[in-house]
């Protein structure tokens, strides 16, 4: 499991390079792609796209899905977990701070935890979310 911002690191590319070279099928990475880090959006401190074809170019398997959804995510680890010879990528397109009106896209959030007022407004909006999604149910 990986941060996007974090695949502009050399040693992520070493190791995705061994692992397609020697096809280690049991190996599945998963990246956050939420186009945040800690220093801003991951495009404007290094581009980063296409993660697909990056990821594709090294040889590896990959997989494309919704981050937020734990169904997509558990099918995507089914598709991975079934893949011969190649190892396989699984890139979750997130939201920073997703359901959170003050913290979705703001990298202000990343490594920094809310005031309790800030806190606070966040348990409410996550609760009204959660009651929101078991209504749907």
């Amino acid at each position: 499991m990986m941060g996007d911002g974090e695949t502009g690191e050399g040693q992520i590319w070493e190791a995705a390079a061994v692992a397609a070279h020697y096809k280690l099928d049991n190996i599945t990475a998963m990246i956050d792609r939420n186009f945040l880090q800690i220093d801003g959006k991951t495009e404007d401190v290094l581009r980063l796209e296409s993660v697909r074809d990056r990821w594709s170019a090294f040889g590896w398997n990959v997989i494309e899905t919704d981050g937020h959804d734990i169904e997509k995510i558990l099918d995507a680890l089914r598709e991975a977990g079934e893949r011969e010879r190649q190892p396989t990528v699984i890139i979750l397109n997130t939201v920073k701070g997703k359901g959170v009106s003050f913290m979705e896209n703001n990298v202000d959030f990343h490594g920094v935890p809310p005031n309790e007022a800030e806190r606070n407004i966040a348990i409410k909006e996550l609760n009204l979310a959660e009651k929101k999604l078991e209504a749907l149910l």
